[in-house]
């Protein structure tokens, strides 16, 4: 039986557009450091280079999103690339697939003192997932109930919630190994 198919953005300039994983491979930045859901959160919420997480999407979208924009935006004349994975089932020794979703939330507590609800609008979660173009919805001030004279402050964003939120934003599965070149079976063009 074959897993579903991955994908992997690789913007101009960056490593994977630099260095060629279907020669060489995919392999994590900082190998040796030691997983946990906390490495976990920092990979996917603040794209920490201290990981031994590798970062894959179901999805050809996200991962075309993130091969136009690197330190450059691709072109037709310098694209980006996505690679496409076909990861075998059973995954053999060494490889591990994870869903951050599922992982983090193994670590969330029960109300009421759960770290991924938040206390602004209904719209707050749009500049989680596009801060780029809805950054002011981080930023507004939460409503207080009428009679409160509290400091007027943006709403609370915790590092769990922007993980969650991100993770279903990318369609993200992580891996924990070496993915070798044999698995990445072509590499798309884009811009």
């Amino acid at each position: 039986m074959l897993m579903p198919i991955f994908f992997r953005g690789a913007g101009v300039g960056t490593y994977w557009h630099n260095n060629d994983a279907r020669v060489l491979g995919f392999t994590p930045k900082s190998p040796g450091v030691s997983p946990g859901a906390s490495r976990m959160m920092q990979h996917v919420a603040r794209g920490s280079h201290t990981s031994p997480y590798l970062s894959f999407s179901r999805s050809f979208g996200i991962a075309w999103a993130y091969g136009v924009v690197g330190t450059s935006i691709a072109t037709q004349q310098n694209p980006g690339y996505v690679y496409e994975l076909d990861i075998p089932d059973p995954l053999p020794p060494g490889v591990t697939l994870l869903d951050p979703l599922q992982e983090v939330a193994k670590t969330l507590g029960n109300p009421p003192g759960g770290s991924y609800q938040h206390d602004g609008q209904q719209d707050f979660l749009l500049g989680v997932v596009d801060p780029l173009n809805h950054a002011a919805r981080l930023t507004a001030a939460i409503r207080q109930p009428p009679g409160s004279s509290g400091t007027p402050r943006g709403a609370t964003l915790t590092l769990e919630l922007e993980t969650l939120v991100r993770t279903l934003r990318d369609a993200e599965v992580l891996a924990l190994g070496n993915i070798p070149a044999a698995w990445v079976v072509y590499r798309h063009d884009v811009w």
